[in-house]
């Protein structure tokens, strides 16, 4: 990919010259066929204007984010169902793909589309292949998260009515994966991006944030006139996966305190990732910046648990949210 310096305004990689055609949305594909339905898998509905949550509830957020003259998807997802089909109706412009990183939770669908950007380091984690391991886990664990979130639907209703329409969780579809399978193979992005790039979709620019620590090729997008913030796995409320292949406490608090300084008294709203609400409050960036200096610095209490993909982490617990980190091995363990 072409080196470039930080700030290039990016047109939509679709308008480069030589770029090969892009296939129509939900289109065919190298993996054609899917475990179910978009219209059964996936939640879309608009936010704000220009502004579509692409969810699967329960399990990842991506975003549909438009423009006068193009759209950029961020993020494709996990591939359990046609993301492509899911924002055609949606999608009034061209779309172009950006990942903020390439986790396999992000990366489902980038085989529908032909323009696909990512920082330039992802290339070479795409290469390396997803961590299949944590597929498997994630494969044994997410039929129980259904059972889990009714029980806390059930205590919701008794009085208290926190969860809306939009707090969901989606049965996972393990039969239909049993017989189709779910394999993941990115082709690697045609777009390099880095910290300071415009991407231009007309009457709105989405500023790149380099933001390593949860994975090191993490990016985030900013949208300063509207004063919106996409986070992804940089800020939400609940554990914050610190103990991954590539993940870096310390670079992670550079990330969260970079965010929380030059962006105090500019955004109006922080979307996100993961768990049940995809979106948290700017105000979110100082607390989470304050605590992962607190662990990276050695001064947090930290507990062992045992993490969603089964591992034994390390985790500091500020309640709305944890930070997790690699536990460290006595010489009777290794």
């Amino acid at each position: 990919m072409e080196k470039r310096l930080p700030g290039t305004t990016i047109v939509a990689a679709m308008d480069v010259p030589g770029q090969r055609e892009r296939a129509p949305l939900g289109g065919d594909s190298p993996r054609a066929a899917f475990a179910v339905s978009a219209a059964d898998w996936f939640v879309v509905v608009a936010t704000e204007p220009g502004v579509t949550l692409v969810a699967e509830p329960g399990h990842v957020f991506n975003w549909l984010i438009s423009g006068s003259e193009r759209s950029v998807l961020l993020d494709t997802g996990m591939g359990i169902a046609d993301v492509a089909a899911a924002i055609e109706p949606h999608a009034e412009r061209p779309v172009s793909v950006v990942n903020s990183h390439v986790h396999f939770d992000h990366v489902g669908g980038n085989h529908l589309f032909a323009d696909v950007a990512a920082h330039e380091l992802a290339p070479a984690r795409i290469a390396a292949g997803c961590d299949l391991d944590h597929v498997e886990a994630y494969r044994r664990i997410a039929p129980g998260f259904r059972a889990s979130f009714e029980r806390l639907r059930d205590a919701d209703r008794d009085g208290w009515f926190v969860l809306g329409p939009e707090e969901e969780v989606r049965d996972w579809p393990a039969p239909e994966i049993e017989a189709q399978g779910w394999t993941f193979d990115p082709p690697p992005p045609v777009g390099s991006l880095v910290d300071g790039d415009v991407i231009d979709l007309g009457d709105r620019s989405l500023r790149v944030l380099h933001t390593p620590g949860h994975a090191a090729e993490h990016i985030c997008l900013l949208d300063e006139r509207a004063g919106l913030l996409w986070a992804q796995e940089q800020a939400y409320y609940g554990p914050q996966l610190l103990y991954l292949d590539g993940s870096d406490v310390t670079a992670y608090a550079r990330s969260a305190r970079r965010l929380a300084v030059e962006l105090a008294g500019s955004i109006r709203a922080v979307y996100v990732a993961h768990c049940l609400r995809p979106a948290v409050p700017p105000r979110f960036l100082v607390e989470l910046a304050d605590a992962a200096e607190e662990v990276a610095a050695g001064e947090a209490q930290l507990a062992p648990v045992t993490e969603m993909f089964g591992e034994r982490v390390l985790e500091a617990d500020y309640g709305h949210f944890s930070i997790q980190v690699p536990a460290v091995e006595t010489p009777a363990e290794r």
